[in-house]
């Protein structure tokens, strides 16, 4: 019972539904071994983790099995306050938890967040009783304790995280009886809004995800760039567009001497910072100090410029040969001048702390450590931060004036390498024995590793959530909208142990109702609605909750079906994004061709000629699903028709989405064939380096986009909104969000 216990008090799943709905159940066994992974860190008491097997595991840690579960579950009844908790803004209250002999009235005390000072008297009588817990000789019980009644007219709380005490008369609890600790009397205390962030009711968003690195223009420096952003919010905030929703902008550390698997942002080093190689060069203020430099380089930059594929090790070696030049410049004419610049750059830093210290001494140590002498500066590396951080906020100041009505969308990945930044400034909070992923499914049989390094849930908590808190509001501060990848991360993480390499995996579970309450209070303060990407098999109970807290749910047009038909546009969620293709799947052309297939086939993700033969006849049989689907909402095409008509179809009918959210891939308006990831592969196929075929400016002049544009227009709002929105020189829209 013992080890039963600590499993679920780690949370470590004993069983979950796969992806046909057959229940799954794990042996205690097999989930020993991801306990050792959460164990592996726990110093106090120090656990044995040799034997994994059950008996050999309770017979070298008897004892401390029994005083871990004593502190994970007795613990917290003896403490009056819990470190954190959290309640709603529209109903203040806060959980106390006492021994039954206390009987007292109590004093509170509070401190606001922002400084205001509150205390009231509680007899004990108001408080209700909300739970019990016998631990012999004691009885605890736990009380709600509703604040509102005790609030003086027109007086009320603010959303925060405040400072809770409560204080006891002297005879509420006989000392002989039980040892109170005074220090359990105070904690954290969240008071969060209902929702988070909420559109307009009356809008209906749409605009145009892309990957920004494989945008292409000739003043970039082998890659897109913040400049090659601004470019594309003027372009598209001329149609109407609502946002531009880009992939992971994290820091993917490691800039030197790159490997293949440090490039995908969805592996980050740092979710915190920004990838500095998407800084534009030219809109640097200490930029106009190095034209010679630039000069020399311009026959580099169009080499890389010319290439449809990205060369991260050449544009990393061009780009940061530019940053010290432009860091030398910055050293010399803005540190030490008191001059604005310098004071931005300092409350900057000051503001970003330790994390920001920790990340860019790290950098410049692997820096150091690959021989790169001049970028082992930690301070050059605050400098890029800084100058990133400046430039993505200026796009989003820029969106909003284009009349974007949300501007930016950013992506929050749903985890971190192991050897990164964000792990090693943070070591308690993660468990870096195991690694994230998905559970075995039709897809992938053996399951997915995505060697990503999975969060503590009881360091965690331990901590007061500080790094989730700060993980969150470093996103949001940057766009007008955050999608949080798998948000299913929130109540669970498919856990894999590092060793040894075949051990099964399980799920273990996170406290989803705070986080969800950090989640909504982040959101308001920062302005930034949330979506939540819960594609693939998602529990009820997490999608309940996300819709409860206003979180918008994340559509995918492949997999939004019923039955053997295409769902019709007015089935879609409401309180949704939907997308027509995202990084995962196939491009649009790739689908319709069905290239894509033939490449699986070619990268051996399709084990035969008959499994190719197999995959062609059902995407045959979904291709004319998608001609009666459009035929069913008042739009003609054919298997042999052009397909830029069957596109043109397709997104006309898919803009009149009733989700309130609508988005499609610039690569998609542009035809590309090529996706900048197939899933399943690694070294097979150039992950995330394709670049769009075309420039801006060519798909600026293109006249089949301006239809695709017009058409997607047509069908998120009325006609004369859409003759508003396109007609130029019109004046700006409200935007919904001001910084």
């Amino acid at each position: 019972m013992g080890l039963e216990k600590l499993l679920y008090l780690q949370g470590v799943g004993a069983s979950y539904s796969d992806y046909s709905g057959r229940v799954v159940h794990h042996s205690q066994a097999e989930r020993l071994g991801l306990l050792a992974c959460l164990l592996a860190n726990c110093t106090q008491p120090k656990f044995h983790l040799d034997d994994l097997s059950p008996d050999g595991f309770v017979a070298a840690n008897g004892e401390a099995i029994e005083e871990r579960n004593f502190d994970l579950d007795v613990a917290p009844w003896q403490r009056p306050l819990a470190v954190f908790q959290f309640a709603c803004l529209t109903e203040p209250s806060f959980i106390l938890s006492l021994p039954a002999e206390m009987q007292g009235d109590l004093r509170v005390h509070i401190l606001t967040e922002g400084g205001t000072q509150l205390e009231m008297s509680i007899p004990f009588a108001a408080l209700e009783r909300v739970g019990d817990y016998y631990c012999e000789p004691h009885l605890y019980y736990r009380y709600k304790v509703s604040i509102a009644p005790y609030l003086t007219q027109g007086q009320s709380l603010p959303m925060g995280y405040h400072k809770l005490q409560v204080i006891f008369s002297k005879a509420a609890v006989d000392a002989s009886v039980l040892d109170w600790q005074t220090e359990g009397h105070h904690g954290t205390w969240l008071l969060a809004p209902p929702k988070a962030k909420q559109l307009r009711e009356t809008d209906k968003p749409w605009g145009v995800s892309i990957a920004l690195y494989s945008l292409r223009s000739d003043s970039q420096w082998g890659i897109g760039d913040f400049g090659d952003l601004g470019a594309l919010i003027a372009w598209l905030g001329g149609y109407g567009c609502d946002f531009i929703q880009l992939n992971p902008l994290h820091a993917l550390g490691d800039s030197f001497n790159l490997e293949e698997a440090y490039i995908s942002p969805y592996s980050p080093s740092d979710r915190r910072r920004l990838n500095p190689l998407y800084i534009h060069i030219e809109q640097v203020p200490e930029a106009n100090e190095i034209a010679p430099l630039l000069q020399t380089l311009a026959l580099d930059r169009e080499r890389l410029n010319r290439d449809n594929w990205l060369d991260y090790p050449k544009l990393t070696q061009l780009k940061y040969r530019l940053f010290i030049a432009l860091y030398q410049v910055f050293s010399r004419d803005v540190l030490g001048s008191g001059g604005a610049r310098e004071q931005a750059f300092m409350q900057f830093v000051a503001q970003e702390g330790e994390a920001l210290s920790s990340f860019c001494q790290l950098e410049a140590d692997k820096a150091s450590a690959q021989g790169e002498q001049m970028a082992a500066d930690p301070q050059l590396h605050r400098y890029l931060q800084f100058v990133a951080h400046e430039q993505l906020i200026a796009c989003q100041h820029q969106a909003l004036a284009a009349g974007m009505s949300i501007g930016l969308i950013g992506d929050m990945a749903v985890g971190v390498r192991g050897d990164g930044a964000e792990v090693h400034h943070n070591r308690d909070a993660y468990c870096q024995q195991a690694s994230i992923g998905a559970p075995p499914d039709d897809f992938a049989p053996k399951g997915q590793n995505w060697g990503l390094t999975p969060p503590d849930p009881i360091a965690m908590a331990q901590s007061g959530f500080s790094h989730f808190i700060a993980l969150i509001r470093s996103n949001m501060r940057y766009y007008g909208a955050l999608r949080l990848d798998h948000v299913m991360a929130l109540l669970r993480l498919w856990w894999w142990p590092s060793e040894p390499k075949e051990a099964p995996g399980a799920y273990v579970y996170y406290p989803i109702d705070t986080l969800l309450a950090i989640v909504r209070l982040e959101s308001m303060r920062s302005n930034c609605v949330v979506i939540g990407e819960d594609l693939g098999i998602v529990p009820d109970e997490v999608r309940a909750k996300l819709s409860d807290g206003g979180i918008y749910a994340n559509e995918l047009f492949y997999f939004c079906r019923q039955g053997e038909a295409f769902k019709s546009p007015q089935d879609h969620r409401a309180d949704s994004l939907m997308m027509l293709a995202n990084h995962d799947v196939p491009t649009l052309l790739a689908w319709w061709s069905q290239s894509d297939l033939h490449l699986k086939r070619q990268l051996e993700l399709l084990e035969s000629d008959q499994a190719l033969e197999h995959a062609l006849a059902r995407r045959d049989g979904e291709r004319q699903q998608l001609l009666a689907w459009l035929e069913a909402n008042g739009e003609t095409a054919s298997l042999e028709e052009d397909y830029l008509l069957l596109l043109s179809a397709w997104v006309t009918v898919a803009a009149r989405s009733h989700s309130r959210l609508f988005s499609v891939q610039l690569a998609d308006l542009c035809c590309e064939r090529h996706g900048v990831n197939i899933p399943g592969t690694w070294q097979e196929y150039a992950n995330w380096q394709r670049r769009l075929p075309y420039s801006l400016t060519s798909l600026r002049q293109s006249p089949s986009i301006k239809r695709l544009l017009r058409r997607i227009v047509e069908g998120r709002s009325s006609a004369e909104a859409s003759e508003q929105f396109c007609r130029a020189g019109d004046r700006l829209r409200q935007p919904v969000f001001s910084r």
